[in-house]
């Protein structure tokens, strides 16, 4: 089960590299003050964070790996995704990461969020989350794909 964590994250981080240099899309190293893991947005970035919790539906609120990013996560990143900025992190379920994931992004200045999610709560299906553009949807779909 490790080494099928293993492979995933090393996939998913090499996918989300490779996106970055294809797309030409610019990713800062964090910086003090920018949180380091989705679970530092709660104290670092609450305006941020609240953001986040507006899309989520209540019974994900409920469930510690979405509602408070009680999970297993890779680091925040700021990104440009069609001309604006965003902070844009992962996490997933611990144990159970394979099949249960959420990419999100949350706009610099925290007015908005968007994510999408597959997990045992959606049914194993990818829904999202907060409405994403054309581009924000692009950008989170490249999380999910093999």
């Amino acid at each position: 089960m490790a080494i099928r964590y293993l492979r995933h994250a090393l996939g998913v981080g090499l996918l989300v590299a490779g996106s970055f240099l294809c797309a030409g899309i610019s990713v800062q190293a964090a910086s003090p003050g920018m949180p380091d893991y989705p679970w530092d947005l709660r104290q670092k970035m609450p305006v941020h964070y609240r953001a986040y919790l507006k899309i989520l539906p209540a019974r994900l609120k409920r469930t510690a790996w979405f509602g408070r990013f009680d999970g297993t996560g890779m680091p925040v990143e700021r990104v440009a995704v069609d001309s604006k900025v965003y902070f844009a992190g992962g996490i997933c379920k611990p144990h159970e990461c394979a099949d249960n994931y959420l990419t999100f992004l949350v706009e610099a200045d925290g007015s908005r969020a968007v994510a999408m999610v597959k997990a045992t709560e959606t049914g194993g299906q990818i829904v999202e989350l907060g409405h994403p553009t054309t581009a924000e949807r692009q950008f989170m779909a490249k999380e999910f794909q093999d």
